[in-house]
């Protein structure tokens, strides 16, 4: 059993991270390249709230993997937790929490996930997939924060108009 997790703190409104988060297929594109991720739709409710099921398809750890999640838990601003229902692994649960602090947002990233093959699985994950899953996460977690707060920056922009010295 391994759980991973990671911090940082994304300027612009936790609602602005949240809704960036609660569209999965936004944060496909965020992980390192080599990781080849996509996130298909296969069934969407309402808000991609609790029911939806996303298809995840990469390369980790230079291994081809796919499965099935679904969005278990939402609890708007506050938290998303989605599992996997089938793939490579005996458990995998993302948790993703947002914290309103000073008109920023933490966030934090969570994968808690266990390998098959017991013994297998445990030396594949402490000598190889570990490292590609923190690599991943951290990737992550930055390139969503630049997309998020260069995204706020502009809504500002367009709010407060500038004033010319002229």
């Amino acid at each position: 059993m391994s759980i991973v997790t990671k911090s940082i703190i994304m300027n612009a409104p936790i609602e602005q991270v949240f809704m960036y988060y609660a569209r999965p297929e936004h944060i496909a594109g965020h992980f390192p390249e080599e990781a080849k991720m996509k996130v298909i739709p296969i069934k969407v409710t309402e808000g991609w709230g609790v029911g939806t099921v996303m298809r995840i398809i990469g390369e980790f750890g230079g291994r081809p993997m796919q499965w099935d999640s679904i969005t278990c838990e939402v609890t708007k601003n506050k938290k998303i937790v989605s599992k996997a229902l089938n793939g490579p692994f005996k458990k995998n649960v993302i948790t993703v929490k947002f914290e309103e602090i000073n008109n920023a947002t933490k966030v934090t990233f969570e994968v808690d996930y266990v390998l098959p093959y017991f013994i297998i699985g445990i030396i594949i994950d402490k000598l190889r997939l570990r490292k590609y899953v923190i690599k991943g996460m951290n990737v992550s977690l930055q390139e969503v924060k630049n997309a998020v707060e260069e995204k706020h920056k502009e809504t500002l922009e367009k709010e407060i108009p500038v004033k010319s010295k002229n």
